[in-house]
C-alpha cells in the first residue's frame, strides 16, 4: 500500500516548515526527498515516523507498518561494541544465531567496518558511526525504512560502497531518504521528489 500524505501543514511559532503538502510514496520504491535546508525533509519524515505531529493534514499507509530509522545522529550506545549496537534490533536469539553472525560478518566487510565489530562504539570515527547506524538500520525488522542524510560526512568512496550496499539491501522495499546530494539519489537508484 502507497504512503499517501494529503494537505500536510506543520508550523513552529511563527515559521511555516510544510504548507499543504501532498505526495504519494509508492509501495517498495526508495523515493529521495529533498529540498534547501530549513524547508521541512527532516520534520515531514518525523511526522512520518510519527514523532511529530502535523498541525493540519493526513498521512494513510503507514499504520501498522515496522519502521527503522537512520537519524541525523548515530544514536549509538557508546559502550557497546559495534556488533552489539548492531545486534539490539534483532528479536529474540536470532542475533546469536551462527545465520545472523555471518550475515552481519558480509555487511560490516561491505560497508568497510569488517575490524572494527568487537571494537566499542565510543572509538569510532565519525564515518564509521555513520556506517554502523546505517547497518543496524538496514538489519532491524522493517516495511519502511527511513534515513535522514545517511551518508553524511562519507569521503565518495566509501559513500559509492555504503549506498551500493544499501541499495540491494532494499530493493523492493520502502525507502524514504532524505538528502541534499542529487547524486546520492543516482546511486541509490532513487526517485526524487522536490519539497
Amino acid at each position: 500500500m502507497a504512503i499517501r500524505v494529503t494537505g500536510l501543514w506543520k508550523s513552529y511559532g511563527k515559521k511555516t516548515v510544510l504548507q499543504d503538502f501532498s505526495a504519494v510514496f509508492e509501495e517498495g520504491k526508495t523515493t529521495c526527498i529533498m529540498a534547501p535546508s530549513g524547508k521541512g525533509k527532516t520534520t515531514l519524515l518525523r511526522i512520518l515516523m510519527g514523532l511529530e505531529k502535523a498541525d493540519r493534514g493526513s498521512v494513510e499507509g503507514i499504520k501498522g507498518k515496522k519502521k527503522s530509522v537512520v537519524f541525523q545522529e548515530d544514536r549509538l550506545c557508546e559502550n557497546l561494541s559495534t556488533g552489539a549496537n548492531v545486534r539490539l534490533v534483532v528479536k529474540g536469539k536470532t542475533g546469536r544465531s551462527r545465520q545472523f553472525q555471518e550475515t552481519m560478518s558480509r555487511g560490516f566487510s561491505r560497508m568497510g567496518l569488517a575490524d572494527c565489530i568487537s571494537q566499542p562504539a565510543r572509538e569510532l570515527s565519525g564515518g564509521m558511526r555513520r556506517r554502523a547506524a546505517i547497518l543496524r538500520a538496514l538489519y532491524a525488522d522493517w516495511d519502511i525504512l527511513f534515513l535522514d542524510e545517511p551518508f553524511k560526512g562519507l569521503d565518495i568512496e566509501t559513500k559509492k560502497k555504503a549506498a551500493s550496499f544499501v541499495k540491494e539491501q532494499c530493493r523492493g522495499k520502502t525507502v524514504l531518504c532524505v538528502t541534499h546530494d542529487e547524486k546520492e539519489a543516482q546511486m541509490l537508484e532513487a526517485e526524487i521528489l522536490v519539497l
